[in-house]
């Protein structure tokens, strides 16, 4: 529902970034729902030993810290960025909101959840627009307060765009 149904329509031709991957259960409804070019990161090497083993990646990397710089051959790689439940224990902070806008290409989506104890504590909000201010993002739809990981909290769920270059 907060994804275009253009995104859907293309989803076997888009290139997938699980940002924060865990143990893969995003990659694994992904190519459930026709997804085929899904790449994932996160911190963790056991993590990423463990997405490996559900056989829905295609490039999987450890030893990705969201708060820094991503590396210049993930600029611009992906149509779509998928993040969830990272914003959430402290394990990253708002910067890493433009990690993901720097990986996703011009015009490319970005989905996240953020709990709401992490929004407060981090001024997500604030953070998010003054890179839109600065015209580096859009927010497209926001879904506050829903409920997280079975209902044991509330989170919101973003959907924002990577501004083409010409924009």
């Amino acid at each position: 529902e907060l994804v275009s149904k253009q995104v859907i329509e293309r989803r076997s031709d888009l290139k997938v970034l699980d940002a924060g991957c865990g143990t893969g259960l995003i990659g694994v409804k992904l190519k459930k729902h026709g997804f085929s070019h899904i790449n994932g990161v996160d911190f963790s090497q056991e993590m990423v030993k463990l997405a490996y083993e559900t056989g829905a990646y295609q490039i999987l990397i450890g030893s990705c810290d969201l708060n820094k710089k991503p590396p210049l051959f993930l600029h611009h790689q992906y149509d779509l960025t998928i993040c969830c439940g990272l914003f959430s224990f402290d394990l990253v902070k708002s910067n890493a909101l433009k990690w993901l806008v720097q990986v996703t290409k011009p015009g490319g989506i970005i989905l996240l959840s953020t709990r709401v104890l992490f929004c407060q504590t981090y001024n997500f909000e604030g953070y998010y627009k003054e890179l839109e201010e600065l015209g580096h993002l859009r927010l497209i739809d926001c879904r506050i307060n829903k409920p997280y990981l079975g209902g044991e909290s509330d989170a919101h769920y973003w959907v924002f765009t990577v501004p083409l270059l010409d924009q």
